[in-house]
């Protein structure tokens, strides 16, 4: 297994009709020009389960997501990851593991953890590796060793929660790493959340807006919230938030505890954990979490393992309560398999209505070598959101 975050990062629907012809091609900074994925154009061919399969009960609002797999794209052929954040640039970032990012394969311009700038539109977007990776414009920092699965851009600055891959997967530290130069340099903090059995390990962060983390209600303003999971634990997702103002200083962590009146608790113990979101049938370690403007719900996107395990829930609020948009198995036709490691949709992306969104993704193994073909490279494709007739 490319297995979540070291051994992953080592080791989404149907067969492929002729590609679609007049749709643009991905930029070419860097020597990067993608190539249109032979696709199906019937976007509604898959469905979700039914909602007995799913941890969640439907969605009140959201009553279906349709994929366009027409639109897809794909880059960076033996890069994997691809977590994204928006930045104040304007720019799209992101991180990708083990392979060369925009223009390089699984071997030229390799890095263990690379980051890239994304300019433009989806339909005419650019790659540009930043640090590490072929042609990058900074040399690598973390060549041999280091794997990301969640980005922020908060107040002018890149952090990323790093995979120390200082022992054998899942045994490994994760500490935190942050970017003043728009991701050319990176400085690691002094501190990890250690490896060991049942330890929670952060790994994604929530994307609200653009280069920020304030909401205007008192309950979120001023903070930067995280998930993470439990080492060797791979049913329950566990949140986690910090001042914006003192991200670097891991003794004003808090965690979730419980809740009253709906309401979270957070206390500074680890041990007082836990879990916003659980699926019995298990879970992959990077719950992608960002704020959706127009419809002000939260999205949340997590594999329950395989490539075309995906499931998509919302919630009022970053800690739920959870329903289901769409919990799927074989997404993209894509088998079980291997692993699905990160699905996200930028905000920067969406339509001005909020119902045309771009998907991020990333999976691994022999189940994203069937259906649309995905594995471990630069994914992206549109998709669109129908609401419920009754939602408000």
């Amino acid at each position: 297994m490319r297995m979540l975050f070291a051994l992953i990062f080592f080791t989404a629907l149907r067969a492929c009709a002729a590609p679609p012809t007049g749709l643009p091609l991905l930029g070419e900074r860097v020597g990067v020009r993608a190539s249109l994925s032979n696709t199906t154009t019937d976007s509604t061919a898959l469905t979700a389960l039914s909602p007995t399969s799913a941890p969640y009960p439907p969605s009140s609002l959201i009553g279906k997501i349709t994929w366009h797999w027409d639109t897809l794209r794909t880059a960076a052929p033996g890069s994997d990851l691809w977590p994204v954040t928006w930045a104040g640039d304007n720019n799209l970032y992101a991180a990708w593991g083990d392979g060369g990012g925009f223009g390089g394969t699984d071997q030229d311009g390799r890095v263990a953890l690379g980051f890239a700038r994304i300019e433009g539109t989806p339909e005419h977007f650019v790659g540009i590796n930043i640090n590490g990776g072929k042609n990058p414009l900074a040399p690598p920092v973390f060549p041999k060793q280091g794997k990301c699965g969640g980005l922020l851009a908060s107040g002018g600055i890149l952090y990323a929660w790093i995979n120390r891959q200082n022992g054998p997967w899942p045994n490994v530290d994760e500490g935190l790493a942050w970017s003043k130069d728009k991701a050319r340099t990176w400085q690691n903090s002094s501190w990890v959340f250690a490896k060991g059995d049942a330890n929670f390990k952060p790994s994604t962060f929530l994307n609200y807006v653009r280069d920020s983390t304030k909401r205007g209600d008192a309950g979120l303003k001023g903070f930067v919230y995280f998930y993470g999971v439990r080492q060797d634990l791979d049913t329950n997702v566990y949140l986690g938030r910090v001042s914006a103002d003192k991200i670097l200083e891991r003794t004003a962590y808090q965690f979730c505890s419980g809740f009253s009146n709906s309401a979270p608790l957070w206390s500074t113990n680890l041990d007082n954990l836990h879990a916003i979101f659980t699926d019995p049938r298990g879970l992959c370690d990077l719950p992608t979490v960002i704020y959706h403007p127009v419809l002000k719900r939260f999205l949340l996107t997590i594999f329950h393992k395989g490539p075309g395990q995906l499931g998509i829930f919302d919630a009022p609020e970053p800690w739920g309560p959870w329903t289901t948009v769409a919990y799927y198995e074989n997404w993209g036709d894509m088998g079980t398999e291997g692993h699905g490691l990160t699905c996200s949709f930028p905000q920067k992306w969406m339509s001005a209505d909020g119902l045309t969104l771009w998907c991020f993704f990333s999976v691994y193994g022999d189940g994203a070598k069937q259906g649309i073909h995905a594995h471990d490279q630069f994914n992206l494709v549109k998709a669109t959101l129908t609401l419920h007739r009754t939602a408000k």
